[in-house]
């Protein structure tokens, strides 16, 4: 879904290479959108949501979307009976005023810009950047060119003076654009529970996760899941209420292992199940990058094009994605998820399933867990990526710039006063990794779907967080959950894709042991294969994607060229990714996925595209 909503007239030929974008006019404003369905309309409220915003309190869904609309409009953060996961602009007719707001993840990106009389909102950097025609900000291209993770921090956009909403941020303004209020969602962690699990907690849990589920769902009768062989999508595939005709995909080849344990699973809950191969699209045609570049500014992880560019579906419905924070089994707690800190507490964490000792947050701890990220964050920004990209005469000003971004975060992080340190990190990767770069998966999928996490809900997230680390770690309630709730025992038998063989339900001192064998195997097979330079040598123990073999598709570094035909960024800054691939072609280097060459190159085409039919 494209809008871009606006006090300037909006000329169409402008955006001419965009299909199905209809014009509207709200009051005095100006509207472009490709998807009507995502409008809300009374005689009092227009709002457009990308993604889904409801009251659940309420029966019919027209009035859960109005109620969702106007409680957001009227009071932030929101009362607990309403939920979704959502970017929305919502218009007061009545005194011409605009709220845009997000939920605490802002998986949904929503950009904003003032420039001079001239006031923009939109979900898309493409369009705001062609009408506004506003200058390129060298500390976003900086960020989103070399890292961490490829991806702009904070509001930081690619665009001068154009902001992103940061996560659970609500603003206001007036007709003129001018800001009037700016206020923050901080109720994520706000009410941990007990290390013991209380009576109900899993069913209360599954309860909610469902009634999700349901509202994601409500309007249509078919229901399309993105389908892995991991936990999360089976939680998503067991919620599906049982009157929707489900349609299950998986990237990569039927005989992948992944495949095989997703066909499974649909299998047991009576979906259908497609596994999509399809090579060609890890380094795609010119032309396909650049559509989906265009449609989605999602392109990155291509596996998706997989599905996309083969499944047609006969009318845009929801399609479900599992959780993309990885809260559930608390992942992202970094300390607690290391390789060697599993190892030394095996028997301890996992076998006996002990407590495990948090640290009390305070000041300065915070302070110090700050200095480490800056340090991690600034590890990027050296001479090296400043010369390649030409940018050494605005070294200073680009760091400068990513330390504000640095620390709208941490404003962020320490505004919810989390009670363990160990949550930092947590958090933060929430507000950066998942926000900016999973979040990915949903918004490639937006435009032929309406795409949907339900697990990152704003009061499904707010009910993980909720939950005590001690009980996420190790997939501990996730286990249970899965143990406990009838919908979802009859996966019980059926293995996941990190841990072969043995079944889901059985103990730690099986799988964990399995999953380490596993691990060592791959990492071996991996290393002799580098060694012989012969790609044909098994890649993995259990059959997947052969990133050795995609870096030999025949018009790989053709099509390559091809992305930086029209470079926006720099010969030497192209020159360091075609290299790359090169190496990891003639296996010189590790045939590691090929997100960071794609990265660059979905960037120079998003310049592009945002150039194109600038006079």
């Amino acid at each position: 879904m494209r809008f871009i909503f606006s006090n300037k007239i909006l000329d169409p030929e402008l955006a001419k290479d965009f299909e199905g974008l209809h014009s509207l006019k709200q009051n005095s404003f100006n509207v472009l959108i490709n998807d009507k369905n995502t409008i809300t309309e009374t005689e009092n409220d227009f709002s457009i949501t990308n993604g889904y915003l409801k009251d659940f309190s309420l029966e019919d869904e027209r009035d859960q979307k109005i109620s969702g609309a106007r409680s957001v409009l009227t009071n932030w953060p929101v009362d607990d009976n309403i939920t979704g996961s959502f970017s929305s602009l919502i218009l007061n007719k009545r005194n011409a005023e605009i709220v845009i707001a997000t939920d605490p993840a802002n998986i949904y990106p929503i950009y904003y810009l003032k420039k001079g009389e001239e006031f923009f909102i939109s979900n898309s950097i493409i369009l705001i950047g062609r009408f506004s025609e506003a200058e390129f900000d060298k500390a976003g291209i900086f960020q989103r060119a070399v890292g961490p993770g490829f991806m702009n921090i904070g509001s930081r956009t690619v665009l001068k003076n154009c902001k992103s909403l940061l996560p659970g941020e609500w603003i206001r303004f007036d007709s003129k654009g001018e800001l009037i209020l700016k206020k923050f969602d901080n109720s994520l962690y706000q009410n941990i529970d007990s290390d013991e699990l209380k009576e109900n907690q899993i069913k209360t849990y599954w309860s909610h996760y469902k009634k999700e589920v349901g509202l994601c769902t409500a309007d249509s009768k078919d229901v399309s899941i993105a389908l892995s062989g991991g936990i999360d999508s089976r939680i998503v595939l067991g919620a599906i209420p049982e009157d929707k005709a489900i349609a299950a995909y998986t990237f990569g080849e039927d005989s992948n292992y992944e495949s095989k344990i997703a066909k499974k699973l649909a299998r047991v809950s009576n979906a259908s199940h497609s596994a999509f191969f399809d090579p060609e699209q890890y380094f795609p045609k010119k032309e396909t990058l650049t559509n989906y570049t265009k449609e989605t500014e999602a392109v990155k992880l291509n596996s998706w094009l997989e599905i996309l560019k083969n499944v047609q579906p006969s009318s845009k419905h929801p399609i479900l994605l599992g959780e993309l924070c990885e809260g559930l089994p608390a992942r992202n707690i970094t300390k607690l998820n290391t390789t060697e800190f599993r190892k030394q507490n095996f028997i301890k964490y996992y076998v006996r399933k002990e407590r495990i000792p948090l640290t009390p947050s305070n000041s300065l701890n915070f302070e110090n867990w700050k200095k480490t990220k800056i340090n991690f964050i600034l590890s990027w920004h050296i001479d090296f990526w400043f010369e390649k990209l030409d940018l050494q005469k605005s070294k200073k000003e680009i760091i400068k710039s990513t330390l504000i971004n640095a620390e709208e975060i941490f404003d962020r992080i320490e505004a919810h006063n989390l009670p363990y340190t160990e949550l930092y990190d947590e958090l933060f990767s929430w507000y950066t990794f998942t926000r900016m770069e999973l979040s990915r998966q949903v918004n490639i999928c937006n435009e032929k779907f309406y795409a949907y996490s339900p697990g990152m809900s704003l009061q499904m997230l707010k009910k993980t967080s909720n939950i005590h680390p001690n009980l996420r770690l190790y997939y501990r309630f996730a286990n249970k959950l899965l143990k406990e709730t009838p919908e979802l025992r009859k996966f019980k038998n059926i293995p996941t894709s990190q841990i072969p063989i043995v079944p889901q339900s059985w103990s730690n001192i099986f799988k964990i042991p399995v999953w380490g064998l596993r691990s060592k195997i791959d990492d071996w097979l991996i290393k002799r294969m580098m060694k012989s330079k012969d790609i044909n040598k098994r890649y993995r123990l259990l059959k997947s994607i052969n990133w050795a073999k995609v870096y030999h598709q025949r018009d790989m570094l053709d099509n390559l060229k091809a992305y930086y035909e029209d470079n926006h960024l720099s010969k030497s800054y192209y020159e360091i990714f075609f290299n790359l691939a090169k190496k990891r072609k003639t296996l010189k280097s590790w045939p590691f996925a090929n997100m960071d060459i794609i990265s660059g190159a979905t960037l120079n085409t998003e310049i592009g595209l945002i150039k194109k039919y600038r006079t």
